[in-house]
């Protein structure tokens, strides 16, 4: 069969794969809308100068930068963060396990792409990463305010454990609730 002009040539498939330094035009527009968005619900989370584009740059440089996309356009971003991280050692409440764990941060959707169920898709194949690269668990954590992201978590099966407080950070409020998502291995994202 051959393409005419009523036949809909189907969207190339939305994929997770490493950010590179190509899809930076995309990522600061897509991080100066999500902190506003942050700021319009009266929040201080991403206030402070951090992230910014430098904090990008690291999270490609070193591999832990990921981004969901539909061929080249990014659609949406974060950072699947392996080994400890020094927020998560002090937690009150209670983490649901211990051991190896993969962290998500800076989790960010583009404006178009908003209400699009990315950000979900995207926290689904961090689960088959984090599973792939031996991790038990996936972490992550939001201030109090931020009612999109919890209720994200919460979509995509995460459990509330507690309060940790960022370390090194410029937050003038370094409390965020922890969540946590037991894995269980797999071998395809649903």
């Amino acid at each position: 069969m051959t393409a005419t002009a009523t036949t809909a040539i189907p969207p190339e498939p939305v994929r997770l794969r490493p950010a590179s330094p190509e899809d930076l035009p995309q990522l600061l527009p897509m991080l100066e809308a999500a902190k506003e968005r942050l700021r319009a619900l009266g929040l201080t989370q991403w206030q402070s100068g951090y992230p910014d584009g430098e904090t990008l740059r690291e999270d490609i440089a070193i591999g832990r930068g990921f981004l969901l996309a539909r061929g080249e356009i990014a659609l949406t971003y974060a950072a699947i963060c392996f080994g400890e991280d020094e927020s998560y050692r002090s937690i009150e409440g209670a983490w649901l396990r211990e051991g190896p764990y993969a962290a998500v941060h800076r989790l960010m959707t583009a404006q178009p792409a908003l209400r699009g169920g990315y950000a979900l898709r995207l926290l689904r194949e961090a689960e088959a990463l984090a599973v792939s690269r031996g991790a038990g668990s996936l972490r992550a954590d939001t201030h109090r305010g931020n009612l999109p992201m919890r209720a994200l978590l919460a979509r995509a099966g995460f459990t509330a454990c507690g309060v940790i407080r960022l370390v090194h950070t410029p937050e003038p409020d370094p409390e965020r609730l922890a969540f946590q998502k037991l894995l269980e291995e797999r071998t395809s994202v649903p």
